[in-house]
C-alpha cells in the first residue's frame, strides 16, 4: 500500500501501544494535527497525502466529513498516479450507485433494502452519515422481521446513535434473535457485563460471549477471558473480605476480653480500696494502695510491604499506572502476590480505538518490588474496519463486523523491577531498558481529588 511518509511515521507512533506506558494525545487533537500536516502536503501536489486527505473528509477523521471534498481530493490523487485513490474512486462510485438503487427499492418496502440503506446512512457509504434516518430506516426494515435488521436497531438502541438509548428495547430485540445472530449474543454479552438495564451478572454475560466466540465472533474471545478475570478478581475479594472479616472479628474478641479483664480488676481494686479504707478507719490511718497497672492495648497488626503498596494509589508523569494500584486498577492479595486488573482502557493503533485491560503480579523483593505484567485486548470500538477493507458491495453483511485487523487476547508478558525511592516513590525498569519514576498520588491516597 502507498501512503506518505509523513502519515506512514505518525501511524507507527500511535500504533506502538502494546508496548509504551504513557496515554498518547487526545484522539481528535491526534487527528486533526494529521489533517493539517497532511493538507500541507497535499496542496502541495503530493499525491499520496491528497488520498489521506480525501479518506480523512470522507471518515470525518480531523474535519468535519465532507462527501464531496473527499471526492475532488480523491480525483486529484488519481490524476496524480495514486493508484488507491483510483480504486477507491471507483469504489465510492459503486457505492453511490448502491445507495440510488437501494433508496428507490426500500421506498417501495423491501426490507433487506431498508436495511442496507439504513447501514449506509450510518456509516456514510455512498450518501453523508446521518445515524437518524440510518436509525428510521432500520426501524422499518426490522418491523417486517428482517434479523439483521433487528440485530443493528437494537445496537442503535444500546449506544444511543441516532436517538434516545432504550436498554430494555434492545435486550428484547437481541434476545429473539439471539438463537441465530452471534453478533446478537455478543451484544447481550455486553448487557449483562456492563449492567446495561439489567443487574450485572458475569456468568450470564460469560454464557452470551462464549455462544458468540463458538459462532465465530472473534471479538467475543476477548471478552470470555476477560470475564474469567473479572470472576478470579470477585473471588479474591470475597476471600479477602472474610479474612478481613475474621481478623477484625479477632481483634473486636481480643478487645472485648481486655475490657473485662480491665473491668474486673477495677472492680477487685475498689473492693480492696473499700476493705483498705475499713482499715484504715478502724486503726485511723490511712494505708497507701498500689495502683493496678492498666494493659496497653495491642496496637493493630502492621501492614506488609504489599499491603503498604495496595493502600496507596500510584502514578507517572500525573498518569494513573497501568500495572500498579492507582485510581484505574483494582488489586487484591492472593498469598504473597498482589493481583491487579485495570478497569478498561482504551489506546489508539492505526485508524482503530484498541480497548484492552492490564493484569499484573506484584511481589515484594528486597527494598522493592517486582511485576509482571500483560495487555488484555478485548477488541476495537464499535468494531469499525478500516476503509481500505471496505466492501464495495456495501454494509449489508455482519461480516464486516468481524473483520477488525486487532487480535484480541493476551499480549506478551513485561517484566518490571521496582525499588523504593523514600517513602513515596519507586524507581522502576521495565523489560530492563526502559525507566519510569513512579509516585504516590498523595492526594487520591488521602481521599482528596487530583
Amino acid at each position: 500500500m502507498i501512503i506518505s511518509k509523513h502519515f506512514h511515521y505518525t501511524a507507527l507512533l500511535v500504533a506502538a501501544f502494546l508496548v509504551v506506558v504513557y496515554v498518547p494525545p487526545a484522539k481528535a487533537q491526534l487527528w486533526d494535527r494529521l489533517f493539517q500536516e497532511q493538507l500541507e502536503n497535499a496542496e502541495a501536489d503530493d499525491p499520496d497525502a491528497q488520498y489521506e486527505v480525501a479518506i480523512m473528509f470522507l471518515n470525518g477523521r480531523g474535519v468535519e466529513q465532507d462527501f464531496d471534498a473527499a471526492l475532488s481530493w480523491l480525483e486529484k490523487a488519481s490524476g496524480n498516479g495514486n493508484e488507491q485513490a483510483s480504486s477507491k474512486l471507483k469504489r465510492m462510485q459503486e457505492q453511490k450507485n448502491k445507495f440510488a438503487a437501494s433508496r428507490k427499492l426500500a421506498e417501495s418496502g423491501d426490507r433487506k433494502s431498508q436495511y442496507a440503506l439504513g447501514m449506509m446512512y450510518i456509516k456514510g457509504r455512498g450518501v453523508k452519515l446521518d445515524a437518524a434516518l440510518g436509525r428510521k430506516w432500520l426501524e422499518k426494515s426490522a418491523a417486517q422481521s428482517y434479523e439483521k435488521a433487528v440485530t443493528r436497531l437494537a445496537i442503535l438502541l444500546l449506544k444511543g446513535e441516532g436517538g434516545a438509548r432504550d436498554y430494555d428495547r434492545a435486550r428484547q430485540l437481541l434476545s429473539s434473535v439471539s438463537e441465530r445472530s452471534e453478533l446478537a449474543q455478543y451484544y447481550l454479552g455486553e448487557i449483562y457485563a456492563t449492567g446495561k438495564g439489567v443487574p450485572r451478572d458475569y456468568a450470564v454475560a460469560m454464557d452470551w460471549y462464549r455462544k458468540a466466540s463458538e459462532n465465530g465472533f472473534s471479538m467475543a474471545g476477548g471478552k470470555v477471558i476477560n470475564m474469567e478475570e473479572e470472576i478470579r478478581m470477585q473471588a479474591r475479594r470475597v476471600a479477602n473480605a472474610k479474612k478481613n472479616a475474621a481478623a477484625k472479628k479477632q481483634q473486636e474478641t481480643a478487645r472485648a476480653e481486655q475490657k473485662r479483664k480491665l473491668a474486673a480488676a477495677a472492680k477487685a481494686e475498689s473492693a480492696r480500696k473499700a476493705d483498705a479504707a475499713k482499715v484504715a478507719k478502724a486503726k485511723k490511718k490511712v494505708a497507701a494502695a498500689k495502683p493496678v497497672p492498666v494493659k496497653k492495648e495491642k496496637p493493630a497488626i502492621p501492614l506488609t510491604p504489599l499491603g503498604k503498596l495496595a493502600a496507596s494509589q500510584w502514578s507517572v508523569r500525573n498518569k494513573p499506572m497501568e500495572y500498579l494500584p492507582s485510581r484505574i486498577t483494582k488489586c487484591e492479595q492472593e498469598k504473597d502476590t498482589l493481583v491487579c486488573f485495570s478497569d478498561e482502557l482504551k489506546r489508539e493503533s492505526g485508524n482503530q480505538t484498541v480497548l484492552y485491560k492490564v493484569k499484573s503480579e506484584v511481589r515484594h523483593v528486597k527494598n522493592g518490588f517486582t511485576v509482571a505484567y500483560r495487555n488484555l485486548v478485548l477488541g476495537v470500538e464499535d468494531m469499525e474496519v478500516a476503509d481500505d477493507a471496505d466492501d464495495a458491495s456495501g454494509y449489508d453483511d455482519d461480516e464486516a463486523d468481524k473483520g477488525f485487523s486487532i487480535k484480541t487476547g493476551w499480549t506478551k508478558a513485561h517484566n518490571v523491577s521496582c525499588r523504593m525511592n523514600g517513602d513515596a516513590a519507586m524507581d522502576c525498569i521495565k523489560n530492563k531498558t526502559h525507566r519510569v519514576h513512579v509516585v504516590e498520588d498523595v492526594q487520591l491516597a488521602s481521599g482528596g481529588k487530583k
